[in-house]
């Protein structure tokens, strides 16, 4: 099916957030492919990335999903062989409950009254949603950046459930450089005239600093090599002098732009702050304590060309999970495509998220 479903959770009882507060209900949009076997023991949950959504495939292909090329019959994330669920996330913009969502206390927009929210607060939604659809047991969790660290949380909170694991281009921590690039992206929208502290539902949007938030990002994704061989010091015919004079300025203007169609800037900030905040250790004692939880077998792929989740950084990852006893299989390799590799770089993530979600013999 191609259509996103939606149910309303947390109803009767708020979800208790990790930083405090309490948020209820919760409108969770997701979707389902492939066929639940007679067993029920082949259900993959798909964590989507930073501003992906709860459709990473279209089995029309009258549009694109987010992981379109990997997902069908007889590809890494096999529809034939696996039942998926996919949702957006918790403060996300695209059916699940954020900050563009109506607060049922004022009857508007919650803005700068939604919560402070946590990967763990995006699990225990996720966790939710597969209670309501009576799932009891996951054969594998895969996510990639940001779907990573929710990949790796589930095992963390429910180790009993998940018997595998699959990691994309995602560490346990975020990188003071990685932060540093998300507060100035936050600090873009934030500063946009329009934004009236995250209350802007009623007059324009912060298009312009979201926009210019994106463009960096945009540039933590992609690698200097990609970056040219598309456009090297190519100029535009017509060029502006202090505006989009080369051509990798132009291609930055329209992802910029581009982005304003899909995305709404309060969820960026909440779920980039959630990045940045992510630490497995929340609740536990420490970093050994909640990591020596996890029983799934951890797959782990690192790009050694990203330049968001550097390769330095997954190789502390898999230390840390080798030092906690995790059943863990460890993969690099370089791509063109840097950190967006584990969305288009198909052919470079087959074999070993195939093997990921089969899990150990």
């Amino acid at each position: 099916m191609s259509s996103v479903q939606n149910v309303v959770l947390f109803q009767d009882n708020p979800l208790q957030l990790m930083l405090g507060g309490e948020i209820s209900p919760i409108n969770v949009a997701y979707q389902t492919y492939g066929t639940l076997n007679a067993d029920k023991n082949n259900i993959v949950l798909i964590c989507h990335a930073l501003t992906g959504d709860a459709q990473p495939y279209f089995s029309d292909k009258e549009k694109n999903g987010w992981w379109q090329n990997f997902m069908g019959d007889g590809l890494a994330l096999d529809t034939s062989r696996y039942f998926f669920i996919c949702s957006n996330v918790l403060g996300g913009c695209k059916g699940t409950t954020g900050p563009a969502s109506v607060n049922p206390k004022t009857g508007k927009p919650y803005g700068s009254q939604f919560p402070n929210i946590t990967v763990q607060d995006i699990v225990h939604v996720q966790k939710a949603l597969l209670d309501h659809l009576g799932v009891t047991h996951l054969k594998a969790v895969i996510g990639g950046s940001f779907g990573g660290m929710q990949a790796t949380q589930w095992g963390i909170e429910y180790p009993g459930f998940v018997d595998n694991i699959v990691n994309l281009c995602s560490s346990l921590f975020f990188s003071a450089e990685a932060i540093g690039f998300n507060h100035v992206m936050r600090q873009a929208v934030i500063n946009d005239p329009n934004f009236n502290g995250g209350d802007y539902y009623d007059g324009a949007p912060p298009d312009q600093g979201l926009s210019i938030a994106r463009m960096l990002g945009m540039l933590t994704y992609r690698t200097d090599l990609q970056l040219a061989k598309a456009f090297g010091r190519a100029t535009k015919s017509e060029g502006d002098f202090w505006g989009d004079y080369f051509q990798v300025e132009s291609y930055l203007t329209y992802q910029g732009k581009k982005f304003l169609e899909r995305f709404d800037a309060n969820s960026y900030l909440h779920l980039l702050r959630a990045l940045d905040m992510y630490d497995p250790s929340l609740g536990y004692s420490d970093v050994k304590a909640a990591l020596s939880r996890i029983k799934a077998h951890y797959t782990l792929i690192s790009v050694t060309t990203d330049q968001l989740f550097k390769s330095i950084d997954l190789h502390k990852t898999k230390q840390l999970l080798e030092q906690s006893n995790v059943s863990l299989d460890f993969y690099e390799f370089p791509s063109v495509y840097g950190h967006d590799a584990f969305l288009v770089d198909y052919d470079g993530f087959d074999k070993w998220i195939s093997e990921g979600l089969a899990g150990k013999n």
